[in-house]
């Protein structure tokens, strides 16, 4: 149950600076203020009204996936499970379609900026869109679907760090990346309590209580081997696998907005027959791979040239939610205790990808800046050769814009969906079977946020109830 807050020399230069002219970066991050204003207020309806009204003002052909995430998230929030669903499917069969074309495509492909393919999603994406699949298929009575959804977060999580060795193999027997090590990162995330949860809920519901028993292990499981990504307690006991007589209030609520990707500047630096990579600030917080310098041996590659390029990083937006107490017919049962940390586990899942993109990227600037320079020399020579003054300067400008050209067109590949949340919160209350008005009061640091009214739930002996609340700031 959603509710809203309310609230030649010229032949040359056209065909280099067709070749290497990347299209510009557009920030997502600066784009979306109406919609983002009405998700920030709570109001869903409004915020999916403008996005779905002018979906060709918003995302280009490459970015369908971003539009069906971001289309069916909030769907989800307005309570149209349906919609939300439909949304939901189209971005994870995209997912998987334009994942196995990079695969296919990856050797044609290691030259190209990331902005000019077809967005395939980050991992946390194609995981947690089952999460809201299921809830989904929950809330409109299909325990069935939604079962399918759960076991699909497991068959994913199995895969995840496999999934990428084809793409590095491929990038790897690239002629152009022979000498440096293209490899993948790792990442420590294989079970989500979240997704336990929700099968144990199923489970239980249905009286198999050997199932809900397996997943309460496997619950616990996320908590004790992946203590870094569950560094809180676990807000449930052994009582949540076991029957009750009485009725059982089960509760989800989800705060905060999931990262956004940043640009991190770097800059290349040949030396004779060897290339070194730095980052461009000491602040810049750029992750593992980068930690120190990187050097690695490029045959031929003459001394003192620069080019600079930018990678991704995700940057945590967090939430302003310090605690959420539950009250039912207006006494209180309790707080709800923090169940995944789901922005800690985007960055963790996004640590697997960063060495392809940042050596990618590097490469590509480096072939592309050598290009540039070489162009860029040939038109200058034209210019001095030629004795004329005009034609020297056009050899200078036609150098300059031939690096701009260069420089410009490896800018960082910002896309990510932007709401899906950063926190969920879960708790359980045994309670006598009868009616129950059901309240959730948000609080921050200097008091009462919000209260969700989630109105009023039956509660049925040796039966769970749940229901879902989002606060997204």
């Amino acid at each position: 149950m959603k509710r809203k807050l309310s609230l030649s020399v010229f032949p040359l230069l056209i065909l280099v600076l067709t070749l290497f002219g990347g299209c510009a970066t557009i920030n997502r991050n600066t784009l979306f203020s109406y919609v983002d204003t009405a998700f920030e207020a709570g109001s869903y309806d409004t915020a999916r009204t403008l996005l779905d009204a002018n979906p060709d003002q918003f995302y280009s052909d490459k970015d369908q996936v971003l539009y069906h995430l971001e289309s069916g998230m909030l769907n989800y929030y307005a309570g149209s499970g349906g919609e939300a669903v439909t949304h939901l499917n189209k971005a994870e069969i995209l997912i998987e379609e334009y994942f196995t074309k990079s695969i296919s495509q990856a050797a044609q492909s290691f030259l190209v900026n990331d902005l000019q393919m077809n967005y395939s999603g980050e991992d946390f994406e194609d995981i947690y869109l089952n999460i809201f699949k299921a809830l989904s298929f929950l809330e409109m009575g299909d325990d069935d679907a939604a079962f399918v959804e759960v076991r699909r977060i497991s068959n994913k999580l199995n895969l995840l760090e496999d999934k990428y060795e084809p793409l590095v193999k491929r990038y790897s027997s690239y002629d152009a990346a022979q000498g440096v090590t293209i490899e993948t990162g790792t990442s420590r995330f294989y079970n989500s309590a979240l997704a336990r949860y929700l099968s144990l809920f199923m489970y239980r519901n249905e009286g198999s209580y050997d199932g809900a028993r397996i997943d309460w292990q496997l619950l616990q499981e996320a908590f004790t081997r992946q203590s870094n990504l569950y560094d809180f307690p676990i807000p449930f006991t052994d009582a949540t696998a076991a029957p009750t007589k009485g009725g059982r209030l089960s509760l989800i609520a989800f705060t905060g907005r999931s990262p956004v990707k940043l640009a991190s500047t770097l800059w290349i630096h040949t030396y004779t027959d060897e290339v070194v990579i730095v980052a461009a600030t000491e602040q810049d917080i750029i992750g593992r791979v980068l930690d120190s310098y990187l050097r690695f041996s490029f045959p031929d590659v003459k001394p003192d040239l620069r080019f600079k390029f930018e990678i991704p990083r995700m940057e945590m937006r967090g939430s302003r939610v310090e605690r959420i107490r539950v009250t039912a017919n207006g006494k209180p049962l309790g707080e709800l205790g923090m169940l995944e940390d789901m922005q800690k586990i985007t960055l963790d899942t996004f640590e697997i990808k960063e060495p392809m993109i940042f050596l990618r990227s590097a490469i590509r600037t480096l072939l592309k800046g050598l290009a540039a320079d070489a162009a860029g020399s040939a038109l200058e020579k034209s210019g001095n050769e030629s004795g004329s003054l005009a034609l020297s300067f056009l050899g200078y400008l036609g150098r300059l814009s031939l690096e701009v050209t260069a420089e410009t067109s490896e800018q960082a590949d910002l896309r990510v969906s932007r709401y899906f949340p950063a926190f969920a919160h879960a708790g359980e209350w045994e309670l006598p079977p009868g009616d129950y008005r059901i309240m959730l009061e948000y609080f921050g640091p200097s008091g009462l946020l919000f209260t969700d009214d989630l109105g009023v739930v039956t509660l049925r002996p040796n039966r769970s109830s749940l229901l879902t609340s989002t606060f997204s700031r």
